[in-house]
């Protein structure tokens, strides 16, 4: 390996060490109350690391959610594939992709990520992008089972709409820790709107 190659192999390590500090700061203390300082102690290294790396929190915010959804792309591609069974592999897309509970971190930089493409239109470009990437597995999941006649249903996109915010509102609930939604009953929920929604499944009765 040559110096230079070395040195942004390094470089690459040291920035997914922030951007590991930033999304546990995040989830912690809330993207408003993170200072560098935070982050720093987190990753183990000095503030001015942390903003050589990344000069604003907005830039931190947006990394962290990315390779936050690319780790859950990788899982999901990893697994789905070997699912031949179209209510299973919906079922464990489900798993994968809603929260596993109160103060789940990917979920908590979601909320932020929320909160600022209201009002911050970079921010919104990047949620819509990460959002649409998403749907699009899913839509690709429910034309599987539909391929398959394991699934019965007329508008594609609609149908997906439904069931992606039924999993956004039951995981909301959960990561926030409202009483008398657990993770079980979470994933029970969100397959008897699918039943619903797709014709029926063994485990919706």
């Amino acid at each position: 390996m040559s110096e230079v190659t070395d040195r942004r192999a390094k470089g690459r390590a040291r920035q997914q060490i922030v951007v590991d500090a930033a999304a546990q700061a995040i989830a912690d203390l809330g993207l408003a109350n993170v200072r560098v300082s935070d982050i720093a102690e987190r990753a183990g290294m000095t503030s001015g690391h942390v903003t050589y790396y990344f000069p604003s929190k907005t830039d931190l915010l947006m990394l962290a959610i990315r390779r936050s959804e690319e780790s859950l792309v990788e899982q999901v591609d990893a697994e789905l594939d070997g699912i031949a069974e179209p209510w299973a592999r919906l079922e464990r897309l489900i798993e994968l992709s809603a929260s596993n509970g109160r103060g789940d971190p990917g979920w908590i930089l979601w909320f932020q990520v929320w909160s600022d493409a209201a009002i911050d239109d970079t921010v919104a470009e990047v949620h819509n992008e990460l959002d649409s990437r998403w749907r699009e597995i899913l839509r690709g999941v429910l034309d599987y089972g539909r391929a398959r006649a394991a699934f019965a249903f007329d508008d594609l996109d609609d149908t997906a709409e439904v069931i992606s915010a039924a999993i956004d509102g039951l995981s909301v609930q959960l990561t926030v820790g409202a009483p008398g939604v657990d993770h079980a009953r979470m994933l029970r929920l969100c397959l008897r709107v699918c039943a619903a929604l797709l014709g029926g499944a063994p485990e919706a009765d």
